[in-house]
């Protein structure tokens, strides 16, 4: 019988994102599986009781279904884009999405209205859309008739969104291009380059997907690379659904030592790292071996300022604050600042790590460094960022005395 490690409420695979968009935590840190747990991110694959047993008997179901759904041919990172089915326009100027895109970044977002992540994401691709759209870009948001979902309530609801869902919105009756794309977790979206072929495929909430578009749109997107990390992801998605079957089978130790062999294929890797944090805390109860694990990390990865950031992050996310790990959260900020002190997210990264400790004064101080070095939109959030830790400190130091000093 397979052990519970109820603390991984987060959807990890299967393009499920769910990243914290808060300048407070930054794009930089992902939201770890116990925020995910209080509800501070929903995901779209978390279950009512947030067991690892019943999520992972809900994935391998749903997995056979994909299996069983996906076409002879199926869709590549590389592949020409196959044709795009529309039967209606709910929004928008109704278009020939792959002709009228060819020469212009194409982004298909698949979504419905029963998905509370399609919904959450809609005033972030208006935004985006918005800023983007006179530059080459088309952005298609489309949905279809699965789970009974009809043409006239896709029509309601996108009314009632109004100026909230501004982009273009299509309907698919036939569920064709639903399968086509293989869109079998919402949200989902698939990115195309000028050339007509895919370039990204996954969950539309993960940063890099806006990073991505950027670079195809000012042409400096990296090809060569991209097709680097598609393969280590794709050896990422194995190895995580290894995980799962570990877990389901009770091997903590296993589990362990596949997340260990993620960090060595992907060293930034935010979920194996708190995998490895959350099964030294919740199944092991093991504080010395997370502690010796730790260490262990931030030697090898004594050069990566995002790797440290990260740790530094986690070592102070474990809900019971008595088993956190403030020395070792401040030995990795530091090592994270000497390597990456010219990164606006790293220099935030650490002072955030100050703040948790309870140290504002160098928070603020190197939040301050965030916000010199931060360019446009990011030292927009850079600076609110600084402004809630000064409002921290005056309240601090305004506060009366504690009773009996």
């Amino acid at each position: 019988m397979g052990c519970k490690l109820s603390s991984f409420a987060g959807g990890f695979v299967d393009n499920s994102g769910g990243f914290l968009n808060n300048p407070v935590l930054t794009h930089l840190l992902p939201a770890t599986v116990w925020e995910a747990r209080r509800g501070a991110v929903h995901s779209p694959f978390t279950l009512k009781d947030g067991s690892l047993m019943t999520r992972v008997s809900a994935f391998f179901f749903s997995l056979a279904v994909m299996v069983a759904a996906v076409p002879a041919s199926a869709v590549e990172i590389g592949d020409t884009a196959p044709a795009v089915t529309i039967t209606d326009w709910v929004k928008g100027k109704p278009m020939d999405v792959l002709k009228d895109g060819l020469g212009k970044v194409v982004v298909l977002e698949f979504w419905a209205t029963w998905c509370p992540p399609c919904i959450q994401l809609i005033p972030d691709s208006t935004e985006f859309y918005q800023k983007n759209k006179d530059k080459g870009f088309i952005f298609v948001g489309i949905t279809d008739s699965g789970r009974g979902q009809t043409l006239e309530a896709v029509r309601d609801f996108v009314s009632r969104q109004g100026p909230k869902m501004d982009y273009p919105v299509a309907f698919d009756k036939t569920q064709r291009c639903t399968m086509t794309y293989q869109a079998y977790g919402l949200p989902h979206a698939v990115v195309i380059g000028k050339d007509g072929k895919i370039v990204w495929m996954g969950h539309p909430g993960m940063p890099e997907m806006h990073k991505i578009i950027e670079d195809l749109l000012a042409d400096r997107y990296d090809a060569e690379a991209a097709a680097k990390r598609a393969k280590i992801n794709a050896q990422l998605e194995r190895m995580t659904n290894d995980f799962y079957i570990a877990m389901q089978q009770g091997q903590t130790e296993a589990a362990l030592t596949i997340a260990g062999k993620m960090l060595d294929v992907d060293p930034g890797n935010f979920d194996a790292m708190q995998y490895c944090v959350v099964l030294f805390v919740d199944e092991l109860k093991s504080i010395d071996r997370l502690r010796a694990w730790t260490e262990d990390f931030i030697e090898k990865n004594k050069d990566s300022a995002e790797s440290l950031a990260k740790v530094a992050h986690l070592m102070m996310a474990i809900p019971d604050i008595t088993l956190r790990q403030p020395d070792l959260a401040i030995k990795a900020a530091r090592m994270a600042y000497d390597k990456g002190s010219d990164n606006r997210e790293i220099a935030q990264a650490v002072a955030l790590t100050y703040f948790d400790v309870g140290d504002l004064k160098t928070a603020i101080r190197y939040q301050q460094h965030a916000v010199d070095v931060a360019e446009g939109q990011a030292a927009e959030d850079a600076k609110a960022v600084l402004k809630f830790l000064n409002t921290c400190q005056s309240l601090q130091e305004t506060a009366p005395a504690a009773h009996g000093n």
